[in-house]
Order: C-alpha cells, then structure tokens, then sequence
C-alpha cells in the first residue's frame, strides 16, 4: 500500500516535470490521465529545480564573469529548463488583452502562436525588469539573492494555483495547455502546494529574521496582483487559461524580487 501510494506520487511529480519543463522524465515513469490531472500539487516544487538550475548558475557564473553578464546567462539557463513555457503565456496574454475586445477575440487572440506588439513589449519590459532587479539582488547579497529567488520560483508557481482555485476555467472546448489538468485542485493536492511553495518563506525568515518586512511587502505584492487579475481575467473572459497562470507566474515572480528590493531600501 505505501510503495504502491510512493509510486503514484513520483508519477504524479514526473508528470508535472513533463509538463513544465523540458528535462528528461525517468524511464519508470507511466503515463495516465489520471495522474497528470493530479500534478499541479506540484507546481511549486518543479520552481525549486528551476531555481537550482538558473540562480546557482548565476552565483557560480558571478565568479568569473560581471554581475549583469552573469545574470543574463542564468536567464537563458531557466529558459532552456521551462522552454519559457510561461514567458510564452505572458506573451500571448499581452497580445490577447492588448489586441481583443471581447472574449471570444481574446481567446481567439491568444491560441495564436505568433508574437504581436503587445506580447513583444511585454517580454521586453518584463524580463528587462527582471533582469535589473536580480543584479541589484546579486550585488546587494548573494545569500540574500539565492534565498530570493528560491522563494520567488516556488510561491509565483503556488500563486497560480491560487488563481485556479478562485475562478473557473474559462474555455468550453480546450486547446490551451492547460487541458491535461483539473480545474480546480482538491483540498489535499492544495496542502501539499501549500507545503512547497511557502516552505521558502519561512526558512528565509528563520535564516534572517531581519527580512521579515522584505518578505511581508513581497507576499502583499503577488496577493495584491493575484485578487486583480481574479477581477480582470474574470471581468474579460469569465475566468483563466492556461497562459493566464502563465502570465500569473511571471507577474508575481517578478513581485517578490521587487518587494524585496524595494524594502531592502528601508531597512
């Protein structure tokens, strides 16, 4: 009964690695929709691989090589990880809100593959943000900017889940890709995100307690844009997609390190 419950589970993990990234999946992994329809409990868990990947290429490229070019050459490596599976959903976000008028045009919008303005503009100014905060980060602490940015990956990903527990779904007939997951997580699957993707926050306030300002600014940041885009999405389109958990993910990303950098100022 245990191994038989273990087993699920790492398939239910592998799934979700199948899903947001582009790492190999072990061989022992075996496919069911039931079990890819259980894995975004782990949403937040794959942000801590995606962390281990990009930041500690940063910090070890920071050695070598100046902080900006460091930086840059970590982005690339989480980019190589996701397949900028979410920067693709912010894009296609951007060009749908941007260019539609009404829901279906927006939905029409945003199963178009190709890049408009809109989306253009909001990779430029999104990742350009991103990158300057993660240097200002790096300069500032490289302690502070691992801890940083291993809480950012895990609990942006637990704040799309947030938005997916609170409104519906919003396509009848689903293209997008979010179609192998449920549309709401049941309360177990939502404990265990709970689980991994706050567990950084708190090693991060127990580490220095001193960030504890930091912390509660960056966290009131991503539930101040999470509730707004609940009104916004739900507003236009009745509720989320897929490149809306995205566009979510990146948003609230991008949420804590400007929270924390921006208290780290006051502090």
């Amino acid at each position: 009964m245990i191994f038989s419950t273990l087993r699920e589970e790492l398939n239910r993990f592998c799934a979700s690695l199948m899903f947001n990234t582009r790492l190999p999946i072990p061989f022992f992994y075996l496919y069911s929709e039931a079990t890819v329809s259980r894995s975004s409990r782990y949403f937040p868990l794959i942000g801590w691989i995606v962390f281990a990947g990009s930041s500690f290429s940063i910090y070890g490229f920071s050695f070598l090589l100046p902080p900006e070019i460091s930086v840059i050459l970590g982005m690339i490596v989480s980019v190589l990880i996701t397949g900028g599976f979410h920067e693709d959903g912010l894009a296609d976000v951007c060009d749908a809100f941007g260019g539609g008028w009404n829901k279906e045009k927006i939905l029409e919008i945003m199963k178009d593959s190709r890049i408009g303005t809109f989306g253009s503009l909001g990779l430029i100014l999104v990742l350009g943000l991103k990158f300057y905060l993660l240097v200002h980060l790096l300069r500032t602490s490289p302690s502070i900017f691992l801890l940083t940015t291993w809480l950012a990956h895990s609990i942006s990903r637990w704040f799309a889940l947030l938005l997916m527990m609170l409104i519906p779904y919003s396509r009848d007939n689903d293209l997008s890709k979010s179609k192998p997951m449920v549309k709401k997580l049941p309360p177990s699957d939502f404990i265990v995100s709970v689980f991994f993707g706050w567990l950084p926050a708190f090693y991060l306030l127990l580490k220095n307690q001193d960030l504890t300002s930091n912390v509660l600014l960056a966290v009131a940041l991503c539930f101040g844009t999470v509730f707004y885009l609940r009104y916004y999405f739900r507003k236009w389109i009745g509720g989320f997609t897929g490149d809306c958990l995205g566009f979510t993910q990146q948003t609230t990303e991008l949420m804590i390190y400007l929270g924390i950098s921006v208290s780290w100022n006051f502090i």
